[in-house]
């Protein structure tokens, strides 16, 4: 049985409506996978092809969801030397998974490039924002559970 436009449909829209960020499916004979991308954009198919044919070149990974640039004079009063992570979308910030657990990061600790430290939630999707630089975080600056804009700095860094 191959994948129909019907069915496809049908994928699109059960998964627009979950909260899930991606969905696989697969057959004897198809492969699918859709992945929602970020906020306002709607769903689209990334990958279909049939499970017995070559497999297909290994896809580079995305990029990573957080804007990292050295501070900019827009900045008033702040270290030059320290780095802002930024967020990449409209949504609502969240240090911490929920409520009851500690968040994902406080000032002072330590990370590393492609360590999480927060979730920014839009259009009730749960991204994670993962930090582009390593070193230690200096100063946290959106409030959680606040709305955040594209672009707005969520945290300071200083590069090890």
């Amino acid at each position: 049985m191959h994948v129909n436009v019907d069915e496809i449909a049908r994928l699109i829209e059960l998964l627009d409506k979950s909260s899930l960020a991606e969905l696989s499916w697969a057959s004897e004979n198809d492969r699918l996978s859709l992945k929602k991308p970020g906020a306002g954009i709607p769903v689209q198919m990334v990958q279909a092809a049939p499970v017995s044919a070559t497999p297909a070149p290994a896809q580079a990974p995305p990029p990573a969801a957080v804007q990292a640039s050295p501070v900019g004079s827009a900045a008033p009063a702040v270290d030059a030397g320290l780095v802002e992570i930024r967020s990449p979308m409209v949504g609502t910030f969240y240090r911490a998974a929920s409520p009851d657990v500690p968040p994902y990061v406080e000032e002072g600790s330590k990370i590393e490039k492609g360590k999480m430290v927060c979730i920014v939630e839009a259009m009730k999707l749960m991204n994670e924002i993962e930090s582009e630089v390593s070193g230690t975080i200096v100063k946290i600056v959106a409030q959680n559970e606040q709305p955040v804009e594209f672009g707005t700095v969520l945290f300071l860094v200083r590069p090890a």
